[in-house]
């Protein structure tokens, strides 16, 4: 009988060790696992269309339909509490729509470059840092009255 207590024991103390060696091993992992630096870097993430009408003379003359794509850190895009795609959006709409300069009718360049770094500046001060890295055109249209109307 006592034989048979001691083998009992003998097998509770070999099921507690081996236990406890599994669990501080798994434990170990984890931390190896957190400790690996995750490797991030830049995040596209592309914005809705936009529609902004082209105003002169008290009328309509058409329509920018615009979509943007903006670069930014992947960390600090988890790490800020709003995120920039409203403002950015807003930031394009406001300057496409109060351009003073624009001559939408007949084929004429529009200064792209001025038109995306303004937005992206505006943004980054609205944020008071260096959130956005770059925005980038994914699409940038002009559509005269007319032709919707025909």
């Amino acid at each position: 009988m006592t034989r048979l207590v001691l083998i009992g024991l003998w097998v509770c103390v070999v099921t507690l060790v081996s236990a406890y060696g599994v669990a501080s091993w798994s434990s170990s992992q984890a931390k190896k696992k957190e400790e690996a630096p995750y490797l991030e870097g830049l995040e596209f993430r592309k914005l809705r269309l936009i529609n902004v009408p082209i105003v002169a003379d008290n009328a309509v003359k058409g329509y920018v339909v615009a979509q943007f794509v903006y670069t930014a850190d992947a960390r600090t895009l988890r790490e800020i509490s709003i995120p920039p795609e409203p403002l950015i959006i807003d930031r394009a709409f406001r300057l496409i729509y109060d351009d003073t300069d624009r001559k939408f009718d007949g084929v004429n360049k529009k200064d792209l470059n001025k038109l995306t770094g303004a937005i992206k500046v505006e943004v980054n001060k609205m944020f008071g840092a260096d959130i956005v890295s770059d925005i980038l055109i994914e699409e940038f249209n002009y559509i005269d009255r007319k032709e919707i109307l025909d």
